[in-house]
């Protein structure tokens, strides 16, 4: 796999779920609070997605961790397709 392709994909999906985690965070708010359950998946999405990153930059098996981090990416995307 291209390195390059690897720090561009990895580059966009850090970039989408800090996006997402912040829309979640902000619209889920009530009373004006910030949503919990929110920043507890926002955090946990970002730390996956980061070890994964990591793995595909050290890793031998790079594939392997690509396809882990695109797992981490069905969460972000699967409130979305309800809207569709």
């Amino acid at each position: 796999m291209n390195k390059w392709f690897t720090h561009i994909f990895n580059s966009f999906a850090g970039i989408f779920l800090i996006i997402e985690g912040g829309l979640y965070i902000f619209m889920n708010n009530k009373d004006g609070a910030l949503h919990l359950r929110s920043m507890i998946m926002t955090i946990l999405l970002i730390l996956a997605w980061g070890i994964s990153y990591r793995k595909q930059l050290v890793s031998e098996n790079q594939n392997a961790w690509l396809i882990v981090t695109i797992i981490i990416l069905i969460p972000m995307i699967l409130p979305w397709l309800f809207f569709i």
